[in-house]
């Protein structure tokens, strides 16, 4: 799961390096409000929890394939097509961050 929110100035994406997997796990290690830098534009800017917004990361999806997939050509040849069900590594996957994703989107933190 990555986090990112979107400058003010710029409107490109500031990209959070956090492992806070929950809204109010984030809000106890930054705080309500912290500030974040604009690598785009250099802008500082006081951010609140509730603006920061989660998706899915395509670098460890992409990873996750890779490695299903060299571990069904690898057992292909002592189990056969039954290796395939590699396959669902890919699915449970995708489906844990599908859940991550929601989860952190879908709580709000009251506002002071």
């Amino acid at each position: 799961m990555q986090l990112y929110t979107s400058c003010t100035s710029c409107s490109k994406s500031i990209i959070l390096k956090s492992k806070a997997k929950t809204r109010p796990n984030l809000q106890m290690k930054k705080g309500d409000s912290f500030n974040l830098n604009c690598q785009n534009c250099g802008k500082m800017q006081n951010t609140h929890v509730n603006d920061i917004k989660a998706e899915s990361s395509k670098t460890t999806l992409m990873i996750v394939v890779f490695i299903a997939l060299i571990c069904t050509l690898v057992l292909w040849q002592f189990y056969g097509v039954i290796s395939s069900l590699a396959g669902a590594i890919i699915i449970l996957f995708v489906r844990q961050q599908q859940i991550s994703t929601k989860a952190f989107n879908g709580y709000m933190i009251r506002r002071k």
